[in-house]
């Protein structure tokens, strides 16, 4: 019962950072934001953990896609997506994941398991077409992207079983950090004067990111992702996007029509069935 409860609030801090992270990049560039976001985390955590002895390559590995390329790309999508649309377009990579299964793990998938990807599929696609104009279709492209590459990290946080989670969530957030940062530099403009002005906003998303997102959902998620198997807490993360999307209606004000809500479902629905019918492997 306790770790119940330890996931579903996982689910409802993770949930609720999506308006939370929404309200950050209206701030303040996203890519800096991240970077200090991976900053502070990073000069937190390791001087309580050893310099891991090896795994550098998984961790090297992990950083790029997690830590840049998938909050790179969600981070950047949000600026012009609405975060109830994110919480819910993000979840595509649950049936990516099965689909790597099916790919590198050899798992050898029933009908009722492509019926659930395709349902799926089907409801990211409808509410990938909700957002109006041409730089919020590819805002949600780059969201979906994002939850593509979430599922190739996944493999790898799998190998890196030797490390204390987090200690594992400490040194990929320090390595993480100046690759944002350079990019940063390249890829965007005025964000020490963005910081200087963004008042309360950059401060408390950065604090809920920090404590929150980062050092109580990830560090947890890794502790149960070693506790039980995947096929176990996966249908507890169909509650995340919940509460994101009550989260983003309630504090920002986010219309959600009526074909998001049926995307949502067929969606939410498609995972449930990916998530709660076993996968087999290939003899």
């Amino acid at each position: 019962m306790r770790d119940i409860l330890y996931i579903l609030a996982i689910m409802l801090v993770w949930g609720v950072n999506f308006p939370v992270a929404k309200l950050g990049v209206g701030a303040v560039p996203p890519l800096f934001l991240l970077a200090i976001r991976f900053a502070i985390v990073g000069l937190m955590v390791i001087p309580f953990f050893p310099r891991p002895r090896r795994q550098w390559g998984a961790l090297l590995l992990l950083s790029l896609l997690l830590g840049v390329v998938h909050f790179g790309l969600l981070f950047v999508g949000l600026k012009s997506v609405d975060s109830a649309l994110a919480a819910v377009l993000i979840q595509s990579q649950v049936p990516f994941s099965t689909l790597l299964g099916i790919v590198f793990l050899k798992e050898r998938p029933s009908r009722l398991t492509l019926i659930g990807m395709g349902i799926a599929l089907l409801g990211v696609a409808i509410v990938f077409g909700e957002p109006r104009g041409p730089s919020s279709a590819i805002a949600a492209g780059l969201v979906v992207l994002g939850a593509f590459v979430w599922s190739c990290s996944n493999l790898v946080s799998k190998r890196l079983t030797s490390i204390h989670p987090l200690a594992m969530t400490g040194w990929m957030a320090l390595i993480t950090a100046p690759q944002l940062a350079i990019l940063s530099f390249f890829f965007e403009t005025g964000q020490i004067d963005a910081l200087q002005h963004s008042g309360w906003i950059a401060a408390g998303t950065l604090a809920y990111m920090i404590f929150g997102a980062t050092l109580f959902a990830y560090s947890g998620w890794y502790t149960l992702m070693r506790r039980y198997p995947i096929s176990t807490l996966a249908p507890y993360a169909l509650t995340a996007p919940i509460f994101g999307v009550f989260a983003s209606i309630l504090a920002l004000g986010e219309p959600f029509t009526l074909r998001a809500g049926l995307g949502a479902a067929l969606t939410l629905g498609g995972i449930a069935v990916l998530t709660l019918m076993p996968r087999r492997r290939a003899p």
